[in-house]
């Protein structure tokens, strides 16, 4: 039995998606400023997450849009160190579900392939792959996998609020962190295939139950969803964020209008040195 795991992101797949702080001209997922915040926020503390998996044999798939520039989606890949990570480019007509399924189909002839939903500015704890390693392989050597996808829930998670660096349990039955193990072929599902509230009562469900969190969702100022829920701790399950990484709210970029000179002074922030660079076509800097 051989089985292929797979994390499928939606970076800025098209949508229809409106972030908080955009001023309503142009895509939004093209924005300049949202594409900037989300490399900081993806950098930041998503990557390390990838990165700090205790079973690392997966393959990482990012969804862009296919108008986005080639520098960024090279530079976004590039976050993640030691993991293999592949760019699936949508256009605007097509739907990243299935360009996510077209894309397993001809990258692995595994028999069974797993898909684990992420969004680009969460985070995965530590053992998150080897508890979906465990709970797809057990299914599909009872036959389960064989007759009807399966679907892993993750119902206990935490919160981090950029804000304050403070941390929240959270239990979330219908969290967006699931997993589809499928039969591979070209009629699979994906987890993208519906809400992911909606997941449990498609297919089979197996719930992954855990004291300790196994996802995280970062609370940030540029995301209209974005509102801290649970119960605050003392003492997280697991911490996100790499080294060094600033905890502290500032006003959004797009409001910030200095000169340019400001911008690459030895004071400037790494996100506002990166705008520059992006509108200008250099390289972005990453904070590792």
């Amino acid at each position: 039995m051989e089985l292929k795991k797979y994390i499928a992101i939606r970076y800025n797949a098209p949508t229809g998606f409106k972030p908080s702080q955009w001023n309503g001209e142009g895509r939004a997922n093209l924005d300049p400023v949202w594409l900037v915040e989300r490399l900081a926020l993806f950098d930041g503390y998503c990557a390390p997450s990838l990165e700090a998996q205790s079973l690392k044999d997966f393959t990482v798939l990012i969804a862009f849009d296919a108008d986005t520039h080639e520098n960024y989606v090279r530079t976004v890949c590039n976050c993640v160190a030691g993991i293999d990570v592949r760019p699936v480019l949508v256009e605007a007509h097509e739907t990243y579900s299935l360009c996510f399924n077209a894309f397993v189909q001809g990258d692995t002839d595994a028999e069974f392939v797993s898909l684990t939903r992420l969004d680009s500015d969460d985070a995965l704890a530590p053992g998150f792959m080897e508890r979906i390693d465990y709970y797809a392989r057990r299914e599909i050597e009872k036959g389960a996998v064989s007759q009807q996808p399966l679907y892993i829930a993750f119902p206990d998670g935490q919160n981090f609020d950029t804000a304050t660096g403070r941390y929240t349990h959270h239990e979330y039955v219908t969290s967006a962190f699931g997993t589809l193990v499928e039969k591979r072929s070209a009629e699979m599902k994906g987890v993208y295939s519906d809400h992911h509230a909606k997941m449990a009562t498609r297919f089979n469900t197996v719930v992954a139950a855990s004291k300790d969190a196994q996802w995280c969702i970062v609370i940030h100022d540029n995301n209209a969803a974005n509102v801290l829920r649970g119960k605050p701790v003392a003492e997280p399950s697991f911490t996100v964020g790499r080294p060094g990484i600033e905890i502290e709210r500032r006003e959004p970029l797009r409001k910030e209008r200095p000169p340019q000179l400001s911008y690459t002074s030895a004071k400037a922030s790494r996100t506002a040195g990166n705008f520059i660079r992006f509108l200008l076509g250099r390289p972005m800097i990453l904070r590792k």
